[in-house]
């Protein structure tokens, strides 16, 4: 799958002649998609399918009406608890990426065909809580979507579906900004929260900005799986920083995670559909 654009008179657009542009708040793309000689692992195939249901609910936090996508495996059973991955996109994403671009969906269909993945319920909500402008974005996000989340999308979707109402039966997991709320949401939320996926995300300052987890001496004992992952070629760029000095300062305090670089992608959704199937998935709730 590869994401392009036009240029026209120094304008970002999408390709006006094909249909397959991205949903997301940042400038649109178009998308060419190659096929191989079979389908790909993030391709629909000839196995029991979940549904993808959107919910819109009202929000306190930010004042208005709020979208969130949930993934539910074949073979739902509403007697059956199931645990939940809390899953983000990045930066002016919105939650339908995950679906349209990070095929999360047909993955998880996959992986549990080839019984490589525990039955999940996967939610997606918008994490999108301040313009991504804002002059103090990154000052404000996080508390903000922090009190998002506990007031309502975790109450939402325990309501609404049969879940593990534990932190060992709850993950979260993001990209790039959407690993940063992860981190920095998730570290400070073990409340809530037993299991973490970082893709393409880190600090470089961890050591300052993530010191009570770090220093946390039963942090361990919290923590069920954590997940810190890249591609391969953000691996050879500036993006590496922050993961690095992620995957550095755990190491530093004997905080047991997964490191991972895979992929031949950059800081883009081939490494984020590679990094869900071959790593992340396939270890959460082992």
């Amino acid at each position: 799958m590869y994401a392009y654009h036009l240029l026209v008179d120094g304008i970002q657009i999408a390709d006006p002649n094909n249909t397959y542009a991205a949903f997301t708040a940042m400038p649109p793309y178009s998308q060419l998609i190659v096929h191989g000689d079979g389908p790909a692992y993030y391709d629909a195939q000839i196995v029991p399918h979940g549904n993808v249901t959107r919910h819109i609910y009202h929000s306190d936090v930010t004042e208005g009406e709020r979208e969130l996508y949930v993934y539910t495996p074949p073979g739902y059973k509403a007697d059956k608890k199931y645990p939940v991955l809390y899953l983000l996109g990045g930066s002016g994403e919105l939650p339908s990426n995950w679906v349209y671009d990070g095929r999360v969906n047909f993955i998880m269909d996959n992986l549990l065909a080839e019984e490589k993945a525990e039955p999940m319920l996967i939610a997606i909500p918008n994490n999108q809580v301040i313009h991504r402008n804002h002059p103090q974005h990154a000052d404000l996000t996080f508390d903000i979507f922090e009190k998002e989340l506990r007031e309502h999308v975790i109450p939402l979707v325990d309501k609404s579906y049969s879940t593990i109402q534990s932190p060992e039966g709850r993950a979260i997991s993001g990209l790039s900004m959407g690993g940063r709320h992860s981190m920095f949401i998730g570290f400070r939320s073990l409340d809530k929260f037993a299991n973490f996926g970082i893709l393409s995300a880190g600090d470089t300052d961890a050591e300052t900005s993530l010191k009570q987890f770090l220093n946390d001496p039963d942090v361990n004992d919290k923590v069920d799986y954590l997940f810190v992952g890249q591609g391969t070629k953000e691996a050879q760029s500036f993006f590496n920083h922050r993961c690095q000095a992620l995957h550095d300062a755990l190491t530093n305090h004997d905080i047991e995670h997964d490191y991972y670089i895979g992929g031949n992608g950059g800081h883009d959704w081939s490494t984020w559909r590679h990094l869900l199937y071959y790593r992340f998935l396939p270890n959460l709730w082992k």
